[in-house]
């Protein structure tokens, strides 16, 4: 295989800091975009985990998507580790190889990937063809049919994602295979380039500059152009040559195996403990093990909040959604809001059983409730409670103050 890879991270016109980080390897032929969310720079730290994660997993032989699940859990892990950086998250947009060895693009959250197909004189065959699908409020909406496309574009609440890294103990992967054809040319992106450039403009732009560099470079100006209110990444990506095979480095890891008789027989020698002593400890083992499951599990029922629906009226209720165990849900406030005078999108949260980490985030969601259900539909004002995403950058070369760019285009891969 043989690419040409372009690759920019900006801050953007309006943020103080860039959230978002890169991944570019060409040894590994891994390409990543993360877009992170999380106050005092959580996610930044949140993005910058999840891409060396996905860098370090993939080294050692694992495909993309198991990656991902991966770099999810050590999200989690790095946010119960400091108080600060509690409810963190990440979105991500990986190109790579499937555990069916397949070039693949695998995602979580609204981060996207596109293709522009080219002829054998990379000329552009057809339109700029999306990859991925959004994992956010609007794109719900306008699969149930409530919204355009056109309404999604300046919906108020366009940056709420519905999935994201670091949310949940187990996350949901959409794989995609692609074809990887001769001249394709492949974005990856962040919302802070989608959010304020048009599909069409970016069509043109990918048309109009040979160069993938050149091309990375006009995409986050046209962004900074339009307001620049997040932080833009990019990586622009054309196919050299399409033979696609396992990096050298993939291919050795993924075959390196260790049969249980190779484990060194010290291992499997008795302990110097007598039996009873031996009972004795197990048992204190097993009981600290149940106490510790039992507080885990606990803490688990008891954790986070949701809005529902008793007997017509909006209610908050605290706990999991419908239960563990013998822990079932609580109510923990009366709203006194009428359901049925809800926005369709204040439904939608309640029927889908949107989380939030505190109370106090909920109680915001039910103030813009409240607001929504005295109002016209053409009163209601716009409310985003939770901010859209950002994230820090992996890459190298500095081109101005305020982005981070990929060197000049390179062969990347081999043959």
């Amino acid at each position: 295989m043989k690419v040409q890879v372009g690759a920019i991270t900006d801050v953007g016109k309006v943020r103080k800091a860039n959230e978002d980080s890169v991944l570019v390897d060409g040894d590994l032929f891994v390409f990543a975009v993360a877009d992170g969310m999380g106050g005092h720079n959580a996610g930044e730290i949140a993005s910058a985990v999840a891409i060396e994660t996905i860098r370090a997993t993939t080294a050692s032989g694992i495909d993309i998507e198991e990656a991902i699940k991966r770099a999810n859990t050590a999200v989690r892990n790095k946010a119960a580790s400091d108080i600060d950086l509690s409810g963190m998250g990440t979105t991500i947009t990986v190109l790579g190889f499937s555990d069916k060895s397949e070039l693949s693009i695998a995602h979580v959250g609204d981060s996207r990937a596109y293709v522009l197909h080219r002829d054998n004189d990379g000329k552009p065959v057809g339109e700029l063809e999306r990859i991925t699908k959004d994992h956010s409020l609007v794109e719900e909406l306008v699969q149930a049919g409530e919204i355009t496309e056109e309404e999604a574009n300046v919906h108020p609440r366009r940056s709420v994602i519905t999935r994201a890294l670091g949310i949940e103990d187990k996350v949901n992967v959409d794989v995609t295979p692609i074809a990887f054809l001769k001249n394709d040319r492949y974005l990856l992106c962040s919302d802070g380039l989608t959010s304020m450039v048009r599909d069409d403009d970016i069509l043109i732009i990918l048309k109009q500059y040979e160069s993938p560099i050149d091309c990375a470079h006009e995409l986050v100006a046209k962004a900074n152009a339009q307001g620049g209110t997040d932080n833009i990444t990019v990586i622009v990506l054309d196919v050299i040559n399409p033979k696609v095979e396992l990096p050298e480095k993939i291919k050795v890891a993924r075959s390196i195996s260790t049969p249980d008789n190779n484990i060194p027989k010290s291992v499997l020698r008795k302990g110097r403990y007598p039996f009873i002593t031996r009972i004795v400890i197990s048992l204190i083992v097993v009981a600290a093990l149940g106490i510790g499951i039992y507080q885990t599990v606990f803490s688990y029922a008891h954790n986070g909040y949701f809005l529902d629906q008793k007997n017509g009226q909006l209610v908050i209720m605290s706990g999991r959604i419908g239960g563990v165990l013998i822990w079932e849900p609580e109510l923990d406030t009366e709203t006194g809001i009428d359901y049925k005078n809800l926005t369709p999108s204040d439904k939608l949260l309640v029927t889908r059983n949107t989380r939030f980490n505190t109370s106090k985030d909920a109680l915001k969601m039910v103030e813009k409730a409240r607001l929504d259900s005295g109002k016209t539909k053409s009163q209601q004002d716009p409310f985003d409670y939770l901010n859209s995403t950002t994230t820090s950058t992996t890459t190298t070369v500095v081109a101005d103050p305020n982005a981070i760019v990929i060197p000049p285009p390179t062969n990347v891969g081999g043959q």
